[in-house]
């Protein structure tokens, strides 16, 4: 995944795999529990910036 949106999709995805029966919900859990740390690390990183008055960029929040 390079950005947040890629992520949304994918997930979009997962959704539906795990609905129509193409994908165990096994592995659907562990591909949301995946991108639910990756989200958090992001927001980590968000916090961090916040915290110490800086302006850092985080690619992996840019869309476009």
């Amino acid at each position: 995944m390079k950005n947040v949106k890629q992520l949304r999709d994918e997930l979009v995805n997962v959704f539906h795999a795990v609905k129509t029966g193409d994908m165990e919900v096994g592995q659907g859990k562990t591909l949301v529990a995946t991108s639910n740390a990756m989200l958090k690390s992001a927001q980590l990183e968000l916090e961090h910036s916040k915290l110490v008055g800086t302006a850092k960029k985080i690619t992996f929040l840019e869309t476009e």
